[in-house]
């Protein structure tokens, strides 16, 4: 099975993963992806080709890119069994260039961004197109079971062909043991992956300037944010922050260095929708690695931690609020916590059936040898 991957930018672990996925099957995969300034954490294990360069935000010149491109992908179709395409965008682009070839189309939602839950006119234009747009696929991949029963199926009403594939790890992990935490130890907290949450930062740089001797603050990855915020923050001794990282390949030094994950974010709004059905990269990786999380409740991520009992959940608003939170975590609670981390069973954040499930799916909508186009 010969499957051409389309990317809108180089370098996201999921993409990386979903596509070793398939290599492992057995299936060929090439890409055609979209060069942007992003996290280059994973690339993927294929060949890939660059159909162009994206800046943030100038919308009307990532159209005049995406147009460009349709010729190229259309050829590149011509040579594949399926396309699968990473994102709505990807999507609709695959969908253009592929017109009376007769390939299937797999999509892979891994977000439900705020325009698809808006609210007014443009919330309902766009939830149309949507709905319009995924029904141009043969199957769709889904991160979150969240984001194909609440919004596609309930807000939608739609019955999609669908896969769950959730962010779990895809590599063998020998966690290092955590250490024992004795009354007066120095608890080290580490905030990894892309860093684009502001309230995380400014809760932090809280806890460290509130525990001098007791917290130690380990950040590592690729910034959305504003410099001056994380030079702020590195500006503590208590504080280490360091740029982008390789994933796998970094993971168990940066996990083992310390004692808890943190995974929260600013206060859920009442329209925000996604970080209620979203899981995180964050969550799997902590969890294989034994360390305990700090979440956001009311999040996905939050309610497999309270379940789980693997971690403090916050319901602070103000960033200075986390501070007494963390008198809760004494030695004693922190030892539960990583015992239930070991109990935890590898099905929760390892991969286990899902690339032949996969692959499967797949290889029936080649073998089906019909138009794939409602």
């Amino acid at each position: 099975m010969n499957v051409l991957g389309l990317l809108p930018v180089m370098g996201q672990p999921r993409y990386a993963k979903r596509i070793a996925m398939m290599r492992e099957q057995g299936a060929e995969v090439r890409c055609l992806a979209f060069d942007r300034p992003y996290h280059e954490g994973r690339p993927p294990d294929c060949a890939v080709e660059v159909l162009g360069s994206i800046p943030h935000g100038r919308y009307l010149f990532r159209l005049r890119v995406f147009l460009r491109s349709v010729g190229v992908i259309r050829r590149r179709i011509k040579d594949a069994d399926v396309v699968y395409a990473f994102g709505l965008d990807m999507l609709l682009l695959g969908w253009l260039a592929s017109l009376f070839l007769n390939k299937p189309l797999v999509l892979e939602i891994g977000d439900i961004r705020a325009v698809q839950t808006a609210g007014g006119l443009k919330g309902r234009l766009f939830r149309g197109l949507d709905k319009w747009l995924v029904r141009r696929a043969a199957l769709v991949v889904f991160t979150a079971e969240d984001f194909y029963c609440c919004y596609y199926q309930d807000w939608l009403g739609l019955r999609l062909n669908h896969r769950v594939i959730e962010n779990k790890i895809d590599f063998p992990v020998t966690p290092t043991a955590p250490k024992p935490l004795a009354d007066g130890d120095t608890l080290v907290i580490g905030y990894f992956g892309v860093l684009r949450c502001e309230w995380s930062v400014r809760a932090l740089a809280a806890l460290a300037d509130a525990y001098p001797d007791r917290l130690r603050i380990k950040v590592a990855g690729f910034s959305l944010l504003r410099a001056a915020l994380l030079e702020d923050l590195d500006r503590r001794a208590n504080v280490t922050v360091q740029g982008p990282y390789r994933s796998p390949r970094d993971l168990p030094a940066l996990y083992g260095e310390v004692d808890m994950v943190w995974a929260s974010y600013a206060p859920i709004a009442a329209d925000d929708w996604n970080l209620r059905w979203a899981r995180t990269n964050r969550f799997y990786e902590a969890c294989a690695f034994g360390r305990p999380l700090v979440t956001r409740q009311g999040s996905n991520d939050g309610k497999w931690v309270a379940e789980y009992d693997i971690g403090l959940t916050l319901d602070a608003v103000e960033p200075e609020q986390a501070v007494a939170r963390f008198k809760e975590v004494s030695p004693a609670v922190l030892r539960r916590w990583q015992e239930n981390m070991r109990a935890l069973p590898p099905s929760v954040f390892a991969c286990t059936e899902e690339a032949s499930s996969l692959h499967e799916a797949m290889r029936e909508l080649v073998s089906q040898g019909r138009d794939h186009r409602p």
